[in-house]
Formats: C-alpha cells, sequence, structure tokens
C-alpha cells in the first residue's frame, strides 16, 4: 500500500515511486513527505477554498472503527471547510469500519441527489 501511494504521491518523472522514509532506518525524507502533505485533503482546503465553497453539496462520513482512522481525517476535513464558511454539508459518524459499508450509500447518494437536481439550483444555498 505505502508502495501505491508513493507511486501516487511522489514518483519521480520516470514513474519511479519515491517513499517518504528510508526503509532501513525509517527516517523521513522531508523533501518526499512534503510532497505527500501537499496532497492532504485539509491542507488542500484553504489553497481550493473558492472551489470548495462553490460545490452544491458535500456528504463526509466515517466509521468510529475505520481501520485507516478516517473517522479523524473526516472530521479534521469538516472542520476546515468550517473554517472557510462552508456550513451546508453532511457529516456523520457511524458505527462500523472501512469496508462493508454499502447500506450507506443510499443514504449519500439521495442526499447528494437532492442537492445536484436541476430544481436544487433554484434554491438558495446556506452558506
Amino acid at each position: 500500500m505505502i508502495l501505491a501511494i508513493s507511486a501516487c504521491f511522489s514518483a519521480d518523472p520516470d514513474g519511479t515511486p519515491r517513499l517518504p522514509f528510508d526503509p532501513h532506518n525509517g527516517v523521513l525524507d522531508q523533501d518526499v513527505w512534503e510532497r505527500w502533505l501537499d496532497w492532504d485533503p485539509v491542507r488542500m482546503v484553504p489553497r481550493y477554498a473558492d472551489a470548495l465553497r462553490s460545490q452544491r453539496a458535500i456528504w463526509i462520513d466515517g466509521g468510529t472503527s475505520d481501520e485507516w482512522f478516517l473517522e479523524i481525517g473526516g472530521q479534521a476535513f469538516s472542520d476546515a471547510l468550517g473554517a472557510i464558511g462552508i456550513t451546508d454539508l453532511h457529516f456523520e459518524l457511524f458505527e462500523g469500519a472501512h469496508g462493508r459499508i454499502e447500506y450507506r450509500y443510499p443514504m449519500a447518494l439521495a442526499y447528494l441527489a437532492e442537492r445536484l437536481s436541476p430544481q436544487a439550483r433554484d434554491r438558495p444555498r446556506g452558506r
């Protein structure tokens, strides 16, 4: 998994993945780590504030037993959106883990469809 993320966040121009640490001693490679931090959604919020404010619907949820601790990231992302004035969003933590959450899809899709429908364009948004 770390190699796949390295291929996404910190590949060399030739496509070689660069780890953000030395695999032999664990020492952080600060330059590569900074490239990873550039892709942190919470840190990206101020940079893309205008684009985020233009969204008609934002749904964030996470399981309280997520194996990757995404409930913490979801809370941090929601807080960062609030810091730029976005309050009209759905944020929910639910009992569950990272997988087997298909039962949540209909709720998310209904929320998004209602807010993205042509009729919703004419309604004022609560930002």
